[in-house]
């Protein structure tokens, strides 16, 4: 697996195309088209950012490692995720919180503020602020445990792939035992989702055959039969799990794709796709609703002009900076556990001079 994928990219770029479409389509009072329930392709694009995700983590985990010790693996790590989601997270809540969210009947309680801003609404209960911040407290909870995967995949080496496919059935089995006893599953119910993320990792090593068009072919047929199936009664949740199983098994298996600007396109919406995850609902609410007397071609032009200047602005002068500033506090850090390793060493060696 090369260090960036286009492939990786293009998946991010359509899992965020598939979360501002449903959200465009359930604007339009087009949730359900037939039996097509269109809003699970929002659902679709989160489950496959989970994914992406989880790939691309241990793949930072490994370099991390290069450059630093196991012991010291963790906190590296956390502080760059921390620097990479919560500032542009916590700019989005504050704006909200002054101006209103997309749902004006909703009322912002002290609680509801503290767990948007900290990203725990899924422990306290509360609603976010913007739908949109749903995701993000399962993918910060997720951080926690990354860590000690990757250092499990790493000693468990070429068989590492076949525990992380039998931790993924327990995971399975778990949720299904908590449903039928009654217990909240709430937090474990996407650990099925993030895990083939870690499959993909431990299959890196494998010989690419199959052609990229397979792995996208994939992801449209899953975009067409997802929402079809749910329309028909079945759970969102349980078919995602397969869906992110199968992707993840097929991510290592496919080359990259060749086209040029295809790889360009992708990678210019995937650098921007946090911002555009973020900003498109508020976007959606003020040119289609609070501006609502704009003629219907302009308000379309504003929507995506809207979006893109905006994710724009925000990734240079928000996400960016953050990012750097993440990057230069864990080079702070490491500095000064080497130093401080090399002086124990130093007063070791003088101790045992004398």
């Amino acid at each position: 697996m090369n260090d960036h994928s286009p492939n990786l990219d293009i998946l991010r770029s359509l899992a965020v195309s598939f979360v501002v479409l449903s959200h465009v389509l359930l604007d339009k009072s087009l949730a359900h088209i037939g039996i097509y329930h269109s809003q699970t392709l929002g659902t679709l694009g989160v489950m496959i950012f989970f994914v992406h995700t989880c790939l691309v983590l241990m793949r930072s985990l490994e370099r991390q490692e290069s450059a630093s010790t196991r012991r010291s693996l963790a906190l590296p790590f956390l502080t760059a995720r921390f620097f990479r989601i919560y500032p542009l997270s916590v700019f989005v809540v504050l704006v909200l919180a002054t101006i209103g969210g997309p749902d004006p009947h909703q009322h912002l309680t002290p609680l509801m503020f503290v767990s948007n801003i900290f990203l725990v609404q899924n422990l306290t209960g509360s609603a976010s602020i913007t739908p949109v911040l749903w995701s993000l407290p399962f993918e910060v909870q997720m951080y926690l445990f990354l860590p000690a995967l990757y250092l499990w995949s790493r000693a468990s080496a070429r068989h590492a792939w076949r525990w992380v496919l039998a931790l993924w059935c327990e995971f399975v089995l778990l949720v299904g035992v908590f449903w039928w006893v009654g217990v909240n599953f709430d937090l474990i119910k996407f650990f099925p989702c993030f895990l083939p993320g870690v499959l993909a990792y431990c299959l890196r090593t494998m010989r690419r055959r199959w052609s990229a068009g397979i792995l996208f072919a994939y992801v449209g047929a899953n975009a067409i039969l997802y929402p079809l199936l749910v329309g028909l009664g079945a759970s969102a949740t349980v078919l995602s799990w397969g869906i992110c199983l199968g992707l993840g098994a097929l991510i290592p298996m496919c080359v990259d794709v060749k086209s040029m600007w295809l790889r360009t396109v992708a990678s210019v919406v995937a650098r921007y796709s946090y911002g555009i995850y973020l900003v498109h609902l508020s976007v959606l609410d003020v040119v289609f609703h609070r501006l609502s007397g704009v003629p219907s071609a302009l308000a379309w032009l504003l929507f995506i002009g809207g979006v893109a200047v905006l994710s724009y602005l925000t990734y240079h002068m928000i996400e960016k900076p953050g990012i750097g500033f993440g990057h230069m506090l864990i080079g702070r850090i490491t500095t000064f556990r080497r130093r401080s390793a090399q002086n124990i060493r130093r007063a070791e060696s003088d101790v045992h001079r004398t």
